[in-house]
Order: C-alpha cells, then structure tokens, then sequence
C-alpha cells in the first residue's frame, strides 16, 4: 500500500532521484533522444521543502520513495510543483493522491488562489489537471538575454544583505503592501529570507525615498548538478502600482542584470506570464527574447485575478 507522508530532510537523496528518472523518461518519450538529465542539487531540494515543510510530501511503498511533490505558499497565492512519480508506478493514482495531499495543504487558507504551471508538451499532466478542475489561463514565457554589454549607469540598488534587521522589516512590510495591490495577500518574504538564509540568491529593493516599492530576487547559483551556472534566474520581480512605469522597471532589470554580471553570470532569465502583457512588451524592448513557455493554470478565480493594467510581477508557479 502506498502512503503519502511528509516529505523529511532524509529523503532529499531519494527525492533526487526520482526526479531524475522519471523527467529522463519524459524527455525521451516527447523529445525522443534527449540530452543527459542532471539530478537537482541536495542544497536545492532541501531549501525547497523548507520553505512550506507542511506542504511538501513524498509517496512511500515498503520503505521506497516512489514520488513527491513540492508545495509552496506566497500569502494567499499558493501553487505546487515540481511533482514527480516514477515511470513504473505510473498510472496507479500515485501522483493523484500527492495532488490531493498538496490541494489539501493549500486550501487551508480558503481564500487562497491556487495555480501552477506546466509545460505545454506534458499532455498527460494538461489532462489531469483539467480532471481535477484546473482551467488553463494564460502561457508564461521564459525570457533571456545575453549579459555582453556593461552595466547601465547607476545599475546599482540596495541589497537585501546588506541591510540590517530593522530596515530588512521595514522593507518587507511596504513590499506587502506593495505586492498586496497587485494580488490581495501575496507576499514573497519567503523567497527574499529563502535566497539569503540558503545562500543562493540576493535580492534588491528600488526605494521611493526609504519606502520600498520594488524588488528583484535573483538565483544566483545553479538549481541542478552541472547544469545552468551561466544562468541567473530572476525568482520575483514586483512593483507597486502606484510606482509602475518604463523608468522603475529598467531600474530593476538593470540592476538584476549588474547584479548578474558581477557574479560571472552569462545570461539572464526572466518569467513572464501572459497576463501582464505590458510587461512583457517593455522585456521584449529591452532586448529580451523567448527561449519557452509554459501553460499557468488555476484551480479557480481568486480575487484580483488575473491581474489588470500594467501591473509588474514576474514569477514562476513551478519549482
């Protein structure tokens, strides 16, 4: 009998390889020969699960782990991914059940907007979302841009390491405030402490005065064994509203990019969903071009959403 369990940090190792074997076996069956697969990194699994510990859970049968899934919380957003079973367990109602103990965790706050995002080849997984009562809504772009020019003047903005514990509060409560407008209740305090506390990232705060009315987090180091150091990859991009325009996102994409290039890095990623559009024209412009897409789902409509107007927050619902 399988049993779906509280993911422990013991099982990182086992979680690994799961997610190895069975995305291999996906790149074969859609890509045909694929290049090798590299395992996610012990580091990366285990500052994954401690972000929402309640939420991320792996599937058991005598003693083996045959499958996880990975929860995370952002306020009153929540989503869940990366979700994985392997190839031999499949079609037994495994990665159900861990959809549902994941749904469960989620739906403790009943206000909470739920989604995720996969990718558009992964037609089995479309279909079961879809059963489960999942509405596709918009594409969500990866973009990228090559980091072989200098950086812009004045590229530089505060960083979150640097700064000491009071203003690090003071920062986060007008970030709340800030996010909240765009979505009721999100918060990305999780992945801003998350970045810092694990060593992997570092965010930066535009300011208004002292008010803090943007950030960028930045990854900074590699989420898989041997693959992606080039990369960094931008976790959340947010501005207030009321702060929203052409001058205060460049200032953030400058300064992720500087950011960037100080730590060796070659390229820079960016998740855009669709849904704000005004966005991922202005990325576009900058010279930011499309590398994929993924299909954002939600399991129903939240407040505020989608969001409207030219609001800014750049995020993936995937881990």
């Amino acid at each position: 009998m399988t049993t779906i369990r509280l993911m422990r940090k013991v099982d990182a190792d086992a979680v690994r390889q799961v997610d190895s074997v069975a995305f291999g076996a996906w790149a074969q069956q859609v890509r045909g020969d694929p290049p090798p697969i590299y395992r996610r990194t012990r580091a990366n699994v285990l500052a994954s699960r401690a972000m929402d510990p309640a939420g991320c859970l792996v599937a058991e049968e005598g003693g083996r782990v045959l499958g996880f899934i990975f929860s995370r919380t952002w306020g009153r957003v929540g989503w869940f991914g990366t979700f994985a079973v392997l190839p031999e367990y499949q079609g037994r109602g495994i990665g159900q059940q861990l959809v549902a103990a994941s749904l469960a965790y989620l739906n403790r706050d009943p206000v909470r907007l739920i989604g995720l995002e996969t990718m558009a080849e992964s037609t089995y997984n479309l279909g079961l979302y879809l059963k489960l009562g999942f509405r596709a809504t918009f594409p969500s772009f990866r973009l990228v841009k090559a980091l072989d020019q200098p950086a812009a003047a004045g590229a530089g903005l505060p960083c979150w390491s640097a700064a000491g514990p009071g203003i690090r509060e003071r920062w986060l409560a007008d970030l709340r405030e800030a996010t909240g407008r765009i979505l009721p209740g999100l918060d990305y305090a999780k992945e801003i402490r998350s970045a810092a506390g694990h060593g992997y990232g570092e965010t930066l705060v535009l300011l208004d005065g002292e008010a803090a009315v943007g950030l960028s987090t930045v990854r900074l180091v590699s989420a898989w064994e041997g693959q992606g150091e080039e990369l960094a990859i931008v976790q959340a991009l947010a501005l207030h509203p009321d702060h929203t325009e052409a001058g205060t996102l460049r200032a953030l994409l400058d300064g992720s990019e500087a950011l960037a290039r100080a730590s060796g890095k070659q390229t820079m990623v960016v998740p855009v969903s669709a849904c704000h559009a005004w966005a991922l024209d202005q990325l576009l412009a900058q010279g930011y071009r499309v590398s994929g897409m993924m299909v954002r789902m939600t399991w129903a409509e939240g407040e505020g959403w989608p969001p409207a107007g030219t609001s800014v927050d750049l995020s993936r619902w995937a881990g």
